[in-house]
């Protein structure tokens, strides 16, 4: 499989305000394997039987780690159809083992490891996913007292520290808990085909709250860690939904679709124009309608809305500008080309602004009483 980067390449920025495509809905499951064959590096399979049946003629336990990750991550609701599981050797590393999938397949979005990992090992992994090839997450269990989690130089600051924006690490008791937290992310994006979803205050089936005070609770997620809580003595509650460099997942997860889609949609149309494309501003403007009519429909979903330009000047753009409809396309002309740029048959890069609707996550109540 070669990739398409030689033809159409997406550079992605992102500027907060003030200061090849994947299977967005699969999750892939890594699985140390004391008998592995090559055969069992890829596999896909669409229920918790079928998938654990296959593990256990594979010589793993019932009650092993392997098998306890599938039937969480498939018991959630809405539950996702459809996991791919990876074996690998004792010899590799899990980021290791993430890149010879890679090499495979890019046909997955979410990433868990069934075995525990050490720091060092769960740092690899998140330092593969942020410069892998393929969009990807990786979720990452976060076990042991909320003291020493929080503790300087542990997993979640060193996560922080790195600025992560592919690894989304959760408070829990058992490693597998994961695996479910995964689950219920490609579940969700199964399910919101047309609309938009934030992972925020989700309810994760099959996992067990967390026992955490107040302050306890506010020291992990000021790490950007998330964490599995009960509020109000009925409501279990994800919070915050986010990945280490404190973007909430779903905004990861959106721009990747809309940069992947971009990519297709160039290379598409190169593809099907039966005759030559000019080095023109008229190619240009074949790239941005085409490109609009995407972005129009991640606008109705609500994954982009209008909006005031907060970062810095772009283009056209200046900061105040407002963006309709939560995006703005344009590029320069033709007649700036180089020499050089012209006689590589470059086209003018097209340059995207886009301004996420986001998500609501705290209301007040004023209520007004007259007596």
């Amino acid at each position: 499989m070669l990739s398409v980067d030689t033809i159409a390449r997406v550079v992605v920025s992102t500027s907060r305000g003030e200061n090849s495509s994947s299977a967005f809905d699969t999750g892939l499951l890594l699985v140390e394997d004391d008998g592995f064959m090559a055969e069992r590096r890829v596999r896909v399979f669409h229920s918790a039987e079928e998938a654990c049946a296959r593990l256990v003629l594979d010589g793993f336990e019932d009650d092993s780690a392997a098998v306890e990750c599938v039937q969480k991550y498939f018991g959630v609701s809405p539950a996702p159809n459809k996991i791919m599981i990876s074996c690998y050797p004792d010899s590799e590393t899990p980021a290791a083992a993430l890149a010879a999938v890679v090499n495979r397949t890019a046909d997955f979005y979410g990433v868990a490891v069934a075995d525990a990992m050490t720091k060092a090992e769960a740092l690899a992994l998140a330092e593969y996913a942020s410069g892998a090839s393929v969009p990807m997450v990786v979720f990452l269990p976060v076990t042991g007292t909320p003291a020493a989690v929080v503790t300087d130089g542990e997993l979640l600051s060193s996560l922080k520290a790195a600025d992560y924006s592919r690894a989304l690490s959760l408070y829990c008791y058992d490693t597998s808990d994961a695996a479910a937290l995964m689950g219920l992310a490609m579940g969700l994006t199964l399910s919101h085909p047309d609309s938009a979803f934030a992972l925020c205050y989700k309810t994760i089936d099959g996992v067990t709250t967390s026992d955490l005070t107040e302050a306890q609770a506010t020291a992990i997620k000021a790490l950007n860690g998330n964490v599995y809580v009960t509020r109000g003595y009925t409501h279990r509650l994800l919070e915050l939904g986010a990945v280490a460099s404190g973007m909430r997942y779903d905004e990861v997860m959106y721009i990747d679709m809309i940069s992947v889609e971009l990519q297709n949609a160039a290379v598409a149309l190169l593809a099907e124009n039966m005759d030559r494309m000019p080095q023109t501003d008229d190619a240009s403007a074949q790239f941005i309608n085409r490109f609009a009519g995407i972005l129009a429909g991640y606008s109705a979903m609500g994954v982009l809305a209008s909006a005031a330009w907060k970062g810095v000047d772009a283009g056209p753009l200046h900061t105040g500008d407002m963006v309709e409809n939560g995006f703005a396309l344009w590029a320069d002309s033709y007649d700036l080309q180089s020499d050089e740029d012209r006689e590589a048959h470059k086209a003018m890069p097209i340059h995207v602004a886009l301004t996420l609707a986001g998500s609501l996550e705290s209301v007040v109540i004023a209520v007004n009483v007259q007596i």
